[in-house]
């Protein structure tokens, strides 16, 4: 699979009102106590503040972002791929005013026992250079050289070219699992967040299921490894994450939740 030309920005995905709806969601997603979600709610130490910097896999907790990774998102992904497309993965990623941001890396590294994979990342905000948004390198269609973090190695991406993904808000970038990508801090005063859902084609038979609990198992095999702790099968954020006080609880247990 050719990887998928990262610089066709895809502008107004969501109408006003999804938009507003999506930064109306994330608000309360946010509120959410961190290590309280089901597989995680993260958080970052930003000099002398905590800061939730990713909420995942929001759709088994949360109705309205379902049905938009289920609807609109997965209709236009499966244009995208030429055949029907299913979510196994959604998250939200916050970066408030001085959060990290995340190495060079590819996405397929990181979703064990998955062929194909195309995200989109859809901005909850606007996302700006000065803000951390993604930067993209196009032209790659082979999995590239990775150092001990499992990030793109750093000689790798200097011969790389890249390029911002600016996005208003509702706005939306595909990326192809082989795209390298990164972005930087948020060197404004302004929050960045985007909710980034990840498809494989129908004929893999690759489930949420699957994915988050190859997830779990590969995160605590790579963290036995090299004492890391991670956000993401990579170890590709930068910034200074803080550990839960307990586990995850094992189910739902907000107000806005998808019935199991």
């Amino acid at each position: 699979m050719n990887s998928v030309d990262c610089s066709r920005l895809r502008t107004a995905v969501l109408t006003a009102a999804q938009a507003d709806a999506l930064a109306s969601w994330a608000e309360v997603i946010e509120s959410w106590p961190v290590g309280t979600h089901v597989w995680g709610q993260y958080a970052e130490q930003i000099t002398d503040r905590v800061a939730v910097c990713r909420t995942e896999n929001v759709s088994a907790c949360h109705a309205g972002v379902a049905a938009l990774v289920g609807g609109p998102l997965r209709e236009l992904v499966t244009g995208a791929l030429g055949e029907p497309a299913v979510a196994f993965k959604d998250k939200i990623n916050y970066k408030h005013p001085g959060g990290a941001g995340f190495r060079p890396h590819q996405d397929r590294l990181a979703y064990p026992g998955v062929a194909r994979v195309l995200s989109i990342l859809v901005a909850i905000d606007e996302c700006t250079t000065e803000s951390g948004c993604l930067w993209l390198a196009e032209g790659v269609d082979e999995q590239l050289p990775t150092d001990e973090r499992g990030v793109v190695r750093a000689d790798v991406v200097d011969s790389l070219r890249w390029a911002p993904a600016e996005l208003a808000a509702g706005d939306a970038v595909l990326l192809d699992g082989l795209a390298p990508h990164y972005s930087e801090a948020n060197r404004g005063d302004r929050r960045r967040r985007v909710l980034v859902a990840s498809y494989a084609p129908a004929g893999e038979h690759y489930s949420r299921d699957r994915y988050y609990s190859a997830r779990a198992e590969a995160m605590r095999r790579a963290s036995q490894e090299d004492g890391r702790f991670r956000i993401s099968t990579l170890a590709d954020f930068d910034g200074v994450e803080v550990a839960a006080e307990g586990a995850p609880s094992e189910r739902c247990t907000h107000p806005e939740v998808v019935a199991s």
